[in-house]
């Protein structure tokens, strides 16, 4: 089993999702790919995230939306990528890209509209960086005595440039963005660096951070608060009485009141119709 995972650990995880990243794009279109090709391969879209394709989750971290998306992330996955997986090994690695990416799928399902479809590895290249922090963090002999370096200070301004960027340009999503960051920090800072004064603090705070993981993951895939997901709970049940619960219920999610007439129940009958039909399209194309 240790030779097994000794040779896991050999993988050069930065390659193979750089490689990922340019199969992906040529199975859409490396130029210009549809929005129907980036859905079919399953870019994020938190309304089908929790009407059973969990796996749109990860698979939107590999997906980029033509050639100059693509060409920036390869770039920064091949700038960030080698010197951090020699630091940490490849499964630590490959670990640190999943929570990353997951992280900021999660941040996106819980704050953006479940209908805006949400693509690319830059969640989880932000979580990168976060793990780059944590790791200097964790080096030095207090929390900020990282920042007398200058490297670690340059990592910190290139994430403020680049969420600098993401708040001036519409289509760039800074929610996955921090996210990803959060994500990565936390589970390098937590479970992928050496002992140190901290030590004796960790084993409550990584249950801390497991459970937080855990209870957001739980919730993107089942929102019990979010309209969309109640209407469709509504739809499916065969109890009349829960049934009318749950459309009241989202009613109140949609409209933001604590009482609903019958045109705020109608308003997300007819919303549901909507949401349905362009999904269809979607399936159909």
């Amino acid at each position: 089993m240790k030779d097994v995972l000794q040779q896991a650990d050999e993988i050069p995880v930065t390659l193979l999702v750089t490689l990922a990243y340019v199969t992906l794009a040529f199975l859409t279109d490396p130029i210009a790919p549809t929005d129907t090709q980036l859905h079919q391969h399953g870019w994020l879209l938190a309304t089908e995230v929790s009407n059973g394709e969990p796996w749109r989750l990860l698979t939107s971290a590999f997906l980029h939306g033509g050639w100059m998306h693509l060409a920036f992330n390869t770039y920064a996955m091949l700038s960030l990528g080698p010197g951090l997986e020699r630091s940490l090994g490849s499964l630590r690695m490959a670990l640190l890209y999943i929570v990353s990416a997951l992280g900021g799928s999660i941040a996106v399902c819980l704050v953006n509209a479940p209908w805006q479809p949400v693509l690319g590895g830059s969640g989880a290249l932000f979580g990168m960086m976060g793990a780059i922090i944590a790791l200097q963090m964790r080096a030095s002999n207090s929390a900020l005595g990282f920042l007398q370096y200058a490297g670690a200070r340059r990592t910190i301004k290139l994430v403020a440039l680049y969420l600098l960027f993401g708040m001036l340009i519409p289509f760039i999503s800074n929610t996955a963005h921090v996210g990803g960051l959060i994500a990565g920090f936390g589970v390098t800072f937590l479970f992928m660096t050496g002992t140190n004064s901290l030590e004796r603090w960790m084993p409550r705070w990584r249950i801390a951070y497991v459970a937080m993981l855990g209870g957001l993951l739980l919730h993107v895939l089942q929102p019990t608060t979010r309209w969309d997901w109640l209407a469709r709970q509504s739809l499916a049940t065969q109890d009349r009485e829960r049934s009318d619960d749950l459309a009241i219920a989202a009613a109140m999610s949609l409209t933001g009141k604590s009482t609903v007439t019958a045109s705020d129940l109608l308003a997300v009958q007819i919303e549901m119709q909507t949401l349905d039909k362009w999904l269809k399209e979607w399936n159909e194309k």
